[in-house]
């Protein structure tokens, strides 16, 4: 991958001549005209080095400089300074002081320029980051190549056609394609011995075999290389080896949905480092549609409650006010500001104007319907809380030494690990269901993510480690429940009849509950993509519980992003067998029913119906599939008849 230039420089001919110059030497640039723009492109996708003329608007390039400077993941970039008003030595030497690179006065030869561009990237070190950031990099450069990415520890090697991942070797979880086919019993040990045998470890081999037509074989490798990456969503930062390779103009292959990954990821992962930094940096910044909004926004599948806040980026708005103070909502504001499209200014912004291109449909679009009156603003409670008898969210104590380790710091962690004990989501906040407001939770969560932050995180290893890693695991959960409307009416039935608090014997099966309940929840309103994840955490926490299983299996094959694979569709009739193995319930076989009465076995459906009906007489799923039945019936008859008569 090429190295990346960003220019930041408000006179246009000056940006252009750059730019070629630039180019000319086979790097890769991006410019911009102000201040506010450098600093959202540097947020965004940070480049290789930066060159950057001072007088600039919106933010000028001397405190642009300082905000880089304080912040860690950006300390070390690369800074060229050119300016043509502020000369002589002591500015020179302030520039410096701050972290520039070098410092050149306007006019300069073309030649010094470029030995100081050549100087700062070939003593720029790799940064070590997150695998997200690598991704993006890749997809926004259109890289094509081998990526080695190495924790110091182990190395793997990512492989991007036209910024698209199409390999990944060796896997995070598995060690390759076969193995993760034997795992999910699509190939025996056999067939992976053929597989992975010399000459053979190809995609094309579980074809030759009759173990998976070739349309599941393209769908199972998609599934495969996106599960790996998300599992590398997990992972600590990396360094990032780039050996690039020419791309095929004509090369159009089946590859990954990139943003639809790292939504996921983000997703999957709402404590991760990228998530959090846009919470501690950003919130109070206006929020709009980037430049990359409309190039990308049709490459992500977002449920309606995502879809609604896409309306509210429209510059008028902090992130604060976006994001209605709901965490469920970080994992995509993260995905766009990540993509470049959503920009973040100090001050209120124009949204990004229609596409450059033909635009058929937005599919994320929702449609207003002009007959349905707007919605009245929730009523606030948040002036009738008595502040003074509230508890505090953390007792007081002095911030924690920067240093690493120390027995003050190992104790405070301890303290606040054993003061979750035996507190219900509420407690952990300082507050109870009487005395609730969403601007209380979000500023006494955010003390905590203060507390015990990404940086806190990264020098402790050991014990201490993991205590902050579960306080912050509990927080979260305590957070997200209690911030999503569906979640906290659940929590709050459940409080009211089986207190069982945080940490106290009971505690996973009561989460499970939430999550299950949230998860039926969402079946209800079809938001499958809710219904899975929040099912999916229920049968983490609780793997023996069938109707758990039941559910996750029904909300698998109803999900209509799977209903072109049938390996996915596969793996939900084996769940749901799998969930009636441990407990029979009314539901599980009408889900059984209904899958078997859209396959044509309707002889089956009907003995599972009435299995249901046997356990649950009043189940109005298996009704309406046996009413269905007889309907199907009577018009076979009718047609017979007409037949004979005929």
């Amino acid at each position: 991958m090429k190295p990346r230039i960003l220019i930041a420089e408000d006179n246009d001919s000056i940006a252009v001549a750059l730019e070629t110059l630039l180019r000319r030497q086979g790097l890769a640039t991006e410019r911009v005209d102000d201040g506010v723009k450098a600093m959202n492109s540097v947020l965004a996708t940070p480049p290789d080095l930066l060159v950057l003329d001072l007088k600039l608007p919106g933010l000028h390039g001397i405190e642009l400089l300082r905000k880089l400077r304080q912040d860690l993941r950006h300390q070390d970039l690369p800074v060229i300074v050119i300016t043509g008003i502020y000369k002589g030595d002591k500015y020179a030497r302030a520039a410096k002081a701050l972290g520039a690179s070098a410092y050149l006065e306007k006019p300069f030869r073309a030649a010094a320029l470029l030995d100081e561009v050549h100087r700062a990237l070939k003593t720029a070190a790799p940064t070590a980051e997150t695998i997200d950031r690598h991704l993006v990099r890749a997809f926004l450069a259109r890289f094509s190549g081998e990526l080695q990415l190495s924790d110091g520890r182990s190395e793997r090697s990512v492989y991007f056609l036209d910024g698209a991942p199409v390999a990944l070797v060796p896997g995070f979880r598995y060690g390759d394609f076969g193995q993760y086919l034997r795992s999910r019993q699509l190939l025996s040990d056999a067939e992976y011995a053929y597989y992975s045998g010399p000459g053979q470890s190809r995609c094309e081999a579980v074809v030759h075999m009759g173990c998976l037509d070739y349309p599941e074989m393209v769908q199972a490798k998609l599934d495969y290389l996106s599960g790996e990456l998300l599992q590398g969503f997990a992972r600590g930062p990396m360094t990032a080896t780039e050996k690039p390779c020419a791309a095929f103009e004509a090369a159009q292959p089946v590859t990954i949905n990139l943003p639809q990954l790292l939504y996921q990821g983000y997703l999957k992962h709402p404590t991760h480092p990228a998530c959090q930094a846009l919470l501690q940096n950003h919130l109070n910044r206006y929020a709009a549609t980037g430049a990359n909004y409309h190039r990308f926004i049709n490459f992500l599948s977002l449920p309606a409650p995502d879809k609604h806040l896409l309306k509210r980026f429209d510059g008028n708005r902090q992130l604060m006010e976006c994001l209605e103070m709901k965490t469920a909502h970080l994992p995509l504001a993260q995905t766009l500001h990540a993509l470049g499209m959503l920009a973040l200014s100090e001050q209120p912004a124009a949204a990004q104007p229609q596409p450059d291109f033909p635009q058929r449909t937005q599919f994320n679009a929702i449609e207003e319907d002009a007959n349905t009156p707007p919605a009245e603003p929730l009523e606030s409670f948040s002036d009738l809380v008595e502040t003074a008898a509230e508890a505090p969210l953390v007792p007081e104590a002095s911030p924690l030494p920067a240093g690493g380790g120390d027995q003050g710091e190992s104790a405070e962690i301890r303290r606040v690990f054993q003061g979750l004990k035996g507190k219900n989501y509420y407690e952990i906040f300082g507050m109870n269901q009487a005395k609730f407001s969403f601007e209380m939770l979000k500023e006494r969560y955010f003390a905590f993510t203060r507390q015990f932050g990404p940086d806190t995180m990264m020098r402790l290893s050991g014990v201490d480690g993991r205590l902050v890693e579960d306080i912050l695991a509990t927080v979260s959960t305590a957070y997200n429940t209690l911030s999503d409307v569906v979640k906290k009416e659940r929590y709050d039935e459940l409080l009211g009849s089986d207190r069982i608090g945080l940490g106290q014997k009971g505690d996973e099966r009561f989460q499970a509950q939430v999550q299950a309940q949230s998860g039926k929840v969402f079946i209800e309103m079809e938001e499958w993509d809710n219904a899975e994840k929040a099912l999916q955490d229920a049968c983490n926490i609780a793997p023996g519980n069938g109707d758990y299983l039941a559910h996750l299996a029904w909300a698998i094959y109803r999900n209509p992003k799977n209903a072109a694979s049938r390996a996915v569709l596969e793996k939900s009739r084996q769940l749901l067998n799998s969930a009636l193995t441990l407990e029979r319930t009314g539901k599980g076989f009408a889900f059984k029913g209904w899958m078997l009465l859209e396959a044509g076995q309707d002889n089956l459906a009907e003995a599972e119906f009435s299995k249901a009906l046997k356990l649950d007489a009043r189940l109005s799923m298996a009704r309406k599939g046996l009413r269905l039945l007889q309907e199907k019936r009577e018009q076979q008859k009718k047609g017979l008849f007409r037949r004979i008569f005929s």
